[in-house]
């Protein structure tokens, strides 16, 4: 950017003397500000007179010395103009001027939002500049990566719904927005979310990047990381976020020098545009009855698309995308008072506008039938000696995400050394290259899993496999490993049963083999997954089974189990710390 220097002059008919500088050369100074003290140099009169700059700046030059006389008109010192490298709601933080109010080209006030929380504080894109090559190499200096980790159906499982209050694992928070009654969040948190976070923050710094409106963001992030060790202030909630419908729009602002070092783990590859450094994660569903409660809206010509559950079933989204802000602190238990008055004066109201029963200990005839076609197998309850009710939950997806992450790590700085340290690798590449060395070696063909109209390369099974680094054949060829089949008595499964033993044989799988080395970035031991006499059915293509969900249960009062949950937006001094 070119310098924007102005001179600085007494308008006199006469010869002037500067008696004295109130400030010094390199100085910077805001506007009316005195610079310099002068008076009439014919000595008529011995008033003194002050100069009050018009502009804020920095003073680049001093031209006339004190004692000395200057011309009428004449240069008495060189003032470069505040370049507002940084802007909170549209005022300068530099020299305080309004910008609203000035007559300034666009290119010359800051325009780049590098605070997760506050994007109205803005600063150039100069400046981004240089913060961006310095976070580069705070984090090359201490072998650290960026893992941008979004939350629900990632690390956390929340519900609105009215779920019994003594759920073990569960936490309930509360939150109000303006013109609304506000609800009650109930979050599981995956298992080994704590131990993943204590593990992942050693190499990565770790940002919150989540759909979620900024109350609940801020209200999560409290629960996973109660003394901000893990994501400090680094918490980008929907509120932030520049589109509505994908993170990936915010990703310039937050990396200005490029989004190199940058691992993302997510549930969903759609909202960051099927990005080459995405982990796409196995979605956690613990509540049966609700998916992502901060789903995006779809994509344009998109469908909307439901959350995976086992063997590919369909688990409903709740379509809701509560806009909860901060709000005055109110008792926790004059809310709860006025919650169980409600509930005695009306039916309570569950979420998607379903009205569930007065009675709180009736369960509805309809809802269990449901309840038992959807999950399979059941659920197992279990009453503790401390009268809480314990569910089993089988998760354990964040012990195979671990070890994902150490790998792409070492991959990352086993390259950055080879270079000598420069150029800095990228991890969209590096991150493919670690995924398709799964499966590399194999070769797959598909039987029953790619219906017959559509052409094998576009089918979800086949971006999958080539993935993970397998090739994949319409026909047995004599490379051959692995014959993926749905159901058993089909042509390619007879023919594979006669290629015998030994080196050469062909591994009879069913999808679930597939999906699962998708799922864990290994390849599984095919014993795990043979196709039985009965064959199975093909599993949907997103990849990744989940764990039986926790079914609906009766309906009780809530209370809070770890108090309210009170975040609130707090502009920080520094940008990371």
């Amino acid at each position: 950017m070119a310098d924007k220097s102005m001179p600085i002059s007494v308008p006199s008919q006469k010869p002037l003397k500067l008696v004295k500088w109130k400030v010094k050369e390199g100085a910077f100074v805001s506007h009316g500000q005195i610079l310099f003290l002068y008076s009439d140099s014919s000595g008529d009169s011995g008033e003194i007179k002050k100069y009050k700059v018009s502009r804020a700046g920095t003073i680049v030059s001093i031209k006339v010395r004190e004692g000395d006389i200057a011309d009428p008109g004449s240069c008495i010192a060189d003032l470069e103009e505040c370049r507002h490298p940084t802007v909170m709601k549209e005022m300068c933080a530099e020299c305080g001027a309004d910008l609203r109010a000035e007559e300034v080209q666009k290119h010359d006030v800051a325009v780049v939002p590098m605070v997760h929380s506050v994007p109205e504080l803005k600063v150039s894109e100069e400046l981004a500049q240089k913060l961006g090559r310095e976070d580069a190499d705070r984090l090359l200096k201490n072998r650290k990566l960026v893992l941008l980790v979004d939350l629900d159906q990632t690390l956390v499982h929340t519900t609105n719904d009215n779920i019994p209050p003594n759920l073990k694992g569960v936490l309930h928070f509360f939150l109000r927005g303006p013109g609304n009654q506000g609800r009650w969040c109930h979050t599981r948190l995956r298992p080994k979310t704590e131990e993943f976070l204590e593990s992942a923050s050693k190499n990565y710094e770790l940002h919150v990047c989540t759909f979620g409106a900024r109350q609940y963001a801020h209200a999560i992030a409290e629960l996973l990381d109660p003394q901000k060790k893990y994501f400090s202030h680094r918490i980008l909630s929907r509120d932030e976020c520049f589109d509505a419908r994908t993170k990936s729009a915010n990703l310039k602002a937050l990396f200005p020098c490029g989004d190199n070092m940058v691992c993302i783990i997510d549930d969903r590859e759609d909202v960051w545009r099927h990005a080459s450094n995405l982990i796409h994660v196995r979605p956690y569903s613990f509540f049966q009855s609700t998916g992502d409660i901060n789903a995006p809206p779809p994509l344009p010509e998109e469908k909307p698309k439901l959350a995976s559950g086992k063997n590919g079933s369909q688990l409903p989204i709740s379509k809701q995308m509560p806009n909860l802000d901060a709000e005055p602190e109110k008792d926790s238990k004059d809310i709860k008072d006025k919650e169980q008055i409600d509930e005695k004066d009306k039916p309570v109201e569950g979420e998607n506008g379903r009205i569930v029963s007065e009675k709180p200990e009736v369960i509805d005839d309809k809802s269990e039938s449901e309840m038992d076609k959807s999950v399979e197998p059941p659920c197992v309850w279990v009453n503790t000696s401390d009268g809480q009710i314990e569910v089993e939950d089988a998760d354990d997806y964040l012990i195979y995400l671990e070890d994902i992450l150490k790998r792409i790590h070492k991959q990352f700085y086993d390259i950055y050394d080879s270079m000598g340290q420069h150029p800095i690798p990228d991890l969209k590449f590096i991150i493919p290259d670690v995924k398709s060395k799964v499966l590399g070696g194999s070769s797959l063909v598909f039987s029953g899993l790619v219906p017959t109209h559509q052409r094998l390369e576009t089918s979800r099974a086949y971006q999958v496999a080539k993935s993970l680094g397998a090739e994949v054949t319409q026909d047995f060829t004599e490379k051959t490993t692995h014959l993926v089949a749905v159901r058993s008595g089909t042509a390619k499964v007879n023919a594979s049963r006669k290629m015998g033993d030994g080196k050469g044989k062909v591994h009879v799988v069913t999808p679930d083999w597939l999906w699962s080395c998708a799922e864990r970035w290994e390849r599984v031991d095919e014993r795990l997954y043979p196709l039985q006499r009965g064959g199975q059915r093909a599993s949907a293509p997103c990849a990744l089974q989940q764990p039986p969900a926790a079914p609906h249960a009766p309906t009780h009062p809530l209370r809070p189990v770890h108090g309210l949950a009170q975040p609130a937006a707090v502009l920080l001094k520094r940008r990371y710390r």
